[in-house]
């Protein structure tokens, strides 16, 4: 009678090692962990993410942008501009739904260190007539500094009810 052959541990082992290390690089790209610089989770950072879009030209932060119309189609954005640099700057211009906006009462310049609030109790108003966008829609907002140049996103259209109450152009 034949004795059967011995089985070879460290050789057993080894394929167990191989086998899960397989499926843990299995399972990372199944579940998209390790889909780099283009995988959901970094693309949604760079998407419009609703109510109060942050944009960044050179030293000027705004923040919270967000366009509030009335039901005649009236609206004015609702933000907040910081300089965070050494030197003032001045928003000179605004476009808002890829027509020009207005400025009140005019170009605004903002110190260094200085933050200026825009349509919530403030003196700064950004406002386009006849804007006439579709309710929770999105619409480019566009602002041109003197020295920082032009900042661009998009930006939620809402009501003027609830915590925008009040704020209209």
């Amino acid at each position: 009678m034949k004795r059967p052959a011995e089985i070879y541990r460290p050789a057993r082992l080894r394929s167990i090692y191989v086998a899960a290390a397989g499926l843990t690089l299995l399972s990372l790209a199944l579940t998209g962990c390790y889909n780099g610089q283009q995988a959901t989770t970094n693309v949604q950072a760079t998407q419009p993410s609703g109510n109060g879009n942050t944009l960044r030209a050179g030293q000027i932060t705004v923040d919270n942008a967000t366009a509030v119309q009335d039901e005649s189609g009236n609206a004015t954005i609702l933000m907040r501009i910081t300089n965070q640099g050494l030197e003032s700057d001045t928003l000179i211009a605004a476009a808002v739904g890829e027509q020009p906006a207005t400025i009140t009462p005019g170009p605004v310049e903002i110190a260094p260190g200085e933050s200026i609030s825009f349509a919530w109790d403030a003196t700064h108003f950004v406002n386009l007539p006849g804007l006439n966008a579709t309710m929770s829609s999105y619409v480019p907002l566009g602002l041109q500094f003197v020295t920082a140049g032009i900042a661009e996103t998009d930006i939620l259209v809402v009501p003027p009810t609830g915590i925008y109450a009040g704020i209209l152009p």
